[in-house]
């Protein structure tokens, strides 16, 4: 009995661990094409990211959503595909991107980041950004999370 009241618990709590990354996807036009984005706004949705995936289509990404005054910091750490990351503020402006960021599987990784507080950090498959003509300054259209308050942590 015991062990089938283990299981049940283990087969919960991994049930509960994928619905907390598989957020409801963000249609926003990058580029002028549309894109499915995991909206990820909370602390362990955040730190998990994207890691463990195999495959991302072309039109999809994931959004990080960070709380006022962060300083976003992206490893690549046990990730499976390379992506472009995109670091965008408060007014929905891109600020830098990285592109073709590959994955990182043993310590030290490097670091992507820059040296003020962004809202947004943006990972789609690597090669969007230069494909989409993608520049920093400019401003981009990503619908209602640029107009809600930002998480609180």
């Amino acid at each position: 009995m015991k062990k089938i009241w283990l299981i049940r618990m283990c087969s919960l709590v991994a049930l509960l661990a994928v619905m907390t990354v598989q957020a409801d996807p963000l249609q926003v036009e990058l580029g002028g094409e549309v894109f499915d984005l995991e909206l990820v706004d909370d602390p362990a949705s955040r730190r998990q990211g994207l890691m463990g995936r195999e495959h991302l289509a072309a039109n999809e990404g994931m959004l990080f959503d960070f709380p006022p005054d962060t300083t976003p910091a992206i490893w690549m750490r046990n990730m499976l595909i390379s992506l472009d990351l995109l670091f965008v503020d408060e007014q929905s402006r891109l600020v830098k991107i990285f592109t073709e960021v590959p994955p990182c599987s043993a310590t030290p990784c490097d670091i992507y980041r820059v040296e003020r507080p962004m809202r947004f950090v943006i990972e789609l498959p690597a090669g969007t950004a230069s494909r989409l003509g993608l520049e920093a300054g400019m401003p981009l259209d990503l619908g209602s999370v640029s107009h809600r308050s930002a998480p609180a942590q």
